[in-house]
């Protein structure tokens, strides 16, 4: 009898074994939807698409049927389809967050932005994984910021940031909307931490140059040049070649000083002083600059406040011809202020770089006038005579000898002087200062 009901037992089990798979633990659809899967990687996908179908027929309520067959259409580009399949996926399961993110892709490929919004926030919300969250919730972020809806994309930055602090993509959007709100020093400080994470370091020099483009444009509005070039350096690669470029020329305090330039000789001085402003913001020490201004109070008509302007370029320059040159811009303005005696200072140390120049040795004479060094004068206009000089320059210089000489009560050479001026605009009154010394012999 215990024999009998052995074999029983044995020949129950292996008719279990060998049943059909359609009787034991299996779903009414799973053999089409089986079936499907293998057309599908086979990339039969119409096919695939009927066996989805005879598995739904079996087994409606079943969400994976309905999923499986709206990214065979998404594959065949049959869009409005697959919006149905996964709309209906998610129906059967709401927490379903792939079927909600493919809806979000269809929509953002349609331009619906409001519906891909709404599916990518659905993908977020209802995804359990943190890693797959945090993806949803980045390619949110990245549809608002580009379509200029920044708030609600700080809301989801700061979530995403909650979620994992060290996430360098997460970083490079905190620093990204740091920089748009010119908060230049949390912009710097999560660049370097999205730098510094795991994801970035052992990341190709090309995945980086965004990070460090950014990091270069943080520092350069700090102030600190040197550094935002380091991080530039990092970042030449692609389209941010050009950008760094750009970067580079708008950081010089050259750049700026050109812009100056061109407001300074359209005759717009505000505009001008601006950029000069910007340019000494970069560069404390570009004498330059502080000649520009010198020359904006010239046109002004504030010799005075010009003068000091040139004076400060002259206390930064460190090199000796230049120094000198901007000297003799001094010597002129205070000329043309009757200031000679410091006219006379300012020439001496133009002249320290440059002794044989005419047109300072011809100022410095007409300071010397100015001066009452009339005797001096003289001197000065005989070793530019002896120089060798056209005739339209000697009788400037004749004349002015004369008059030099009259006035230090040398008739004499101040007669030699203005007879050698009869040339041109200073003949006729050479002719009446010939008189005046004829009347008085």
């Amino acid at each position: 009898m215990k024999c009998y009901f052995s074999l029983f037992f044995l020949v129950a089990l292996l008719a279990g074994l060998f049943a059909p798979t359609t009787t034991y633990g299996q779903s009414p659809g799973r053999s089409y939807f089986i079936q499907g899967e293998n057309m599908r990687k086979q990339n039969r996908c119409k096919d695939a698409i009927d066996k989805y179908n005879d598995a739904i027929t079996a087994e409606p309520n079943n969400y994976r049927y309905y999923f499986a067959k709206g990214k065979c259409q998404y594959k065949l580009k049959q869009f409005d389809q697959a919006k149905e399949s996964f709309k209906l996926t998610v129906d059967y399961r709401s927490d379903y967050s792939p079927a909600y993110s493919l809806l979000a892709k269809i929509y953002k490929n349609e331009k619906n932005y409001d519906q891909a919004v709404y599916y990518y926030e659905q993908a977020a919300a209802n995804e359990r994984d943190d890693r797959k969250r945090i993806q949803y919730k980045l390619l949110l972020i990245n549809l608002l910021l580009s379509e200029n809806r920044t708030s609600e994309a700080r809301r989801h930055i700061s979530e995403a940031r909650n979620m994992d602090p060290s996430n360098s993509r997460v970083l490079y959007y905190t620093a990204e909307l740091a920089a748009q709100d010119e908060d230049w020093q949390t912009a710097r400080r999560d660049y370097e931490l999205a730098l510094e994470s795991d994801a970035l370091k052992n990341g190709s020099p090309a995945s980086k140059a965004k990070y460090y483009y950014g990091l270069g444009l943080a520092y350069s509005k700090l102030g600190d040049n040197e550094s935002a070039r380091r991080a530039w350096a990092k970042a030449n690669f692609g389209p941010y070649k050009k950008m760094i470029q750009q970067q580079l020329m708008q950081s010089s305090h050259v750049y700026f000083y050109k812009i100056a330039i061109s407001y300074y000789l359209n005759g717009e001085y505000e505009e001008s002083e601006e950029y000069i402003r910007k340019s000494l913001e970069l560069q404390r020490d570009f004498s330059s600059a502080f000649i520009l201004r010198g020359k904006i109070e010239k046109k002004r008509g504030n010799m005075a406040r010009a003068i000091d302007h040139y004076q400060e370029a002259i206390n930064i320059e460190k090199d000796p011809t230049k120094r000198a040159k901007m000297y003799s811009l001094v010597a002129s303005l205070q000329l043309s202020n009757n200031d000679s005696y410091g006219a006379l200072t300012s020439l001496d140390r133009a002249l320290s770089a440059s002794p044989s120049n005419s047109r300072l040795l011809y100022m410095r004479a007409k300071a010397e006038y100015g001066a009452g060094r009339f005797q001096d004068a003289v001197r000065t206009i005989d070793q530019l005579i002896a120089a060798g000089v056209d005739t339209k320059s000697k009788a400037r210089y004749n004349f002015l000898k004369g008059m030099a000489a009259r006035k230090s009560g040398d008739s004499a050479t101040a007669q030699k002087a203005f007879e050698g001026s009869m040339y041109g605009p200073y003949k006729p009154a050479a002719t009446i200062e010939l008189g005046k010394l004829k009347g008085n012999q």
